[in-house]
């Protein structure tokens, strides 16, 4: 059997160790741990505040929560316990250990647990404290010694621990010492710790640097030599939000500048993609004639689709659709989620979306749905979005019905549009619902894929988003945009639903 050295009171060690019958142990008086018999954990690169469910690394999920430990309940193993204690962190009770030069090392041991051997194992928790230099602190797992720096405000880590597995036959015994260099009063603060195993998952994600560089990712999917590429600004949503729709019908990708720079990760897409068209949306308020002039160099032909208002530039997206089409979508010019939630559905189906104000029809965009003469028309949204007047002027220009998308919020009125896509689809989109950029290029590159596009919160994946994947049952799950946009958690609960 392996020998593990443990570092801290020998009393408490052997105890813990001797009662649970796991073998012998060296003990050694405090002091650094021996680098020949620990072997050093990395922290895995993963976005978690430290509330909920802790992540497991991305491209994987969370097969087996095997143990876990609110302080609400009390500090673990209280008599094995040396110098925890109870204090109150941002969602109930936390362990404290409190050194000083009277007091240099606490201790914490939780229960021994049993996993299989080898299996991706990791420990999480959330963590606070005032160590800086002047304080020590490490969790333990078996052999697997894992070095923890944390700051004055809480935060989650998290650490693979698969190597303790081999120990102890997969008997893990996780303990934490808090101890005090020079003499210095210090704290260390620990919370929701959470051992638990990962499995390999059909998730990933496409991010960049910036919503730019992301925007570029995206556009790196579609073949060189596409007929036609759109550019937007980056900095708001209106002018592309429309064109979305009509970028996934015609297979064409949406890439994004500022308004007077163009990004080097566009302009290189820009390059490899080589268009026919490229087409620019909005005015030079939005993308400067400097920027459309070096954008254009690229492509054969530049062509600008403009107005005064977001309502005509939709207006002029919509010209380049026939009239007679089966269904024609509205949605609110004030705010993207809706808008954006159809455009993947219209891509696929190759039907417009306009938008509009909340109180009535601008005139351009009833001039062209008069034109277009739909054979239904779709409300994307409630009547706080888009109200029963402009639902009222929408039953003059169809013969057949005129009907609302709503929900109880954005997630909602996305995960109803997802739904209307076939079952097990090839993928899933995921996207971040409080910004726009990453779900109005991933629209568009949905609608040509003829998948579909759900919303939810940076922190974790709404309870409407998880219905929408339940039901679609996809086969691969994409997230879209970076840690900033969408967590690790909600990567490892998308995980959960694809495959």
């Amino acid at each position: 059997m392996r020998r593990i050295r443990q570092v801290g009171t020998a009393g408490v060690v052997l105890a813990v160790l001797g009662a649970l019958g796991l073998g012998s142990v060296s003990v050694a008086s405090p002091q650094e741990p021996d680098v020949d018999e620990t072997q050093a954990a990395t922290r895995t690169a993963v976005d978690w505040s430290g509330l909920g469910p802790a992540p497991c690394p991305e491209g994987m999920t969370r097969r087996v929560s095997v143990d876990s430990h609110s302080m609400d309940r009390g500090v673990p193993q209280s008599r094995f316990n040396n110098g925890w204690s109870l204090v109150s962190s941002r969602d109930g009770s936390a362990a404290r250990a409190s050194v000083s030069s009277g007091d240099t090392s606490d201790h914490m041991f939780l229960p021994y647990v049993k996993v299989s051997v080898d299996r991706r194992t990791m420990l999480g928790f959330s963590t606070r404290s005032t160590q800086g230099n002047s304080g020590y602190t490490r969790a333990q797992m078996n052999s697997v010694d894992l070095r923890v720096y944390a700051g004055r405000s809480w935060g989650g880590r998290v650490y693979d621990v698969t190597a303790a597995t081999d120990d102890e036959n997969g008997h893990l015994g996780a303990w934490f010492e808090h101890r005090s260099r020079s003499g210095a009063s210090t704290w260390w603060d620990v919370d929701n710790v959470q051992i638990y195993t990962c499995r390999d998952a059909p998730v990933s994600r496409i991010a960049g640097s910036d919503r730019y560089d992301s925007a570029a990712r995206v556009a790196a999917t579609y073949p060189a030599g596409v007929r036609t590429a759109y550019l937007a600004t980056g900095e708001n949503f209106p002018d592309a939000i429309g064109a979305s729709a009509l970028a996934g019908q015609l297979d064409a990708p949406v890439l994004l500048t500022r308004s007077d720079q163009l990004p080097s990760a566009t302009a290189a897409q820009l390059r490899r993609l080589s268009p026919d068209r490229l087409i620019v949306l909005g005015g030079t308020g939005a993308v400067s004639s400097t920027v459309a002039r070096q954008a254009g160099a690229y492509a054969d032909s530049t062509t600008r689709i403009t107005g005064r208002t977001r309502y005509d530039v939709s207006a002029g997206v919509a010209r380049s659709y026939t009239p007679g089409g089966s269904v024609l979508y509205v949605a609110s010019g004030a705010d993207f989620p809706d808008a954006l939630a159809i455009g993947a559905l219209a891509g696929d189906q190759g039907a417009p979306v306009l938008l509009t104000p909340k109180a009535g029809l601008h005139p351009s965009v009833e001039e062209q749905i008069a034109r277009l003469d739909p054979g239904r028309i779709v409300v994307v949204g409630g009547p706080a979005a888009v109200s029963d007047t402009v639902v009222s002027q929408l039953r003059r220009h169809t013969s057949g019905s005129v009907t609302r998308i709503t929900g109880a919020n954005r997630y909602a009125v996305a995960s109803r549009i997802a739904q209307e896509f076939d079952r097990r689809p090839a993928r899933a989109y995921v996207a971040t619902g409080t910004a726009f950029p990453d779900a109005l290029v991933g629209a568009a590159r949905a609608g040509s894929q003829g998948v579909p596009v759900v919303l939810t919160r940076q922190d974790q994946l709404v309870s409407d988003g998880r219905a929408a994947l339940q039901a679609l049952d996809p086969l691969r799950g994409v997230l879209l945009g970076g840690q900033v946009a969408l967590s690790s958690v909600v990567m490892d609960q998308v995980g959960a639903h694809v495959g």
